[in-house]
């Protein structure tokens, strides 16, 4: 059977290892077994051997799962997050009007 090309680059693909690593790294300094995670997170043995090793198949939600079982589920918010995404901010800012009309009003103003 062959495999299909992965979308993701190689890059990419080194930062999934490197956050399969990063949340190993958690789970020890917490002194949790894989079990308890596992349990905690209502994963297999496996499945989190295939996130700890930074394996793009699987699903986020298996990773917010995991890093709920370490109080560590308010990271997910720092992932693309908005007020850090500089290359977004100024592309808005180089699409915004250079001034902005007021509503135009039905009434004529009187008032000399």
């Amino acid at each position: 059977m062959q495999k299909h090309k992965s979308l993701l680059t190689d890059s990419t693909l080194a930062l999934l290892t490197r956050l399969g690593a990063n949340i190993e790294l958690a789970r020890k300094r917490r002194r949790l077994s894989v079990e308890t995670i596992c349990s905690r997170a209502g994963i297999t043995a496996q499945t989190y051997r295939r996130l700890s090793k930074g394996e793009p198949g699987l699903g986020i939600g298996i990773m917010a799962a995991v890093l709920s079982a370490m109080n560590l589920e308010d990271d997910l918010a720092l992932i693309a997050s908005p007020s850090s995404d500089e290359v977004g901010i100024s592309m808005e800012r180089a699409h915004q009007p250079k001034r902005i009309r007021g509503e135009a009003s039905d009434e004529l103003d009187t008032d000399f």
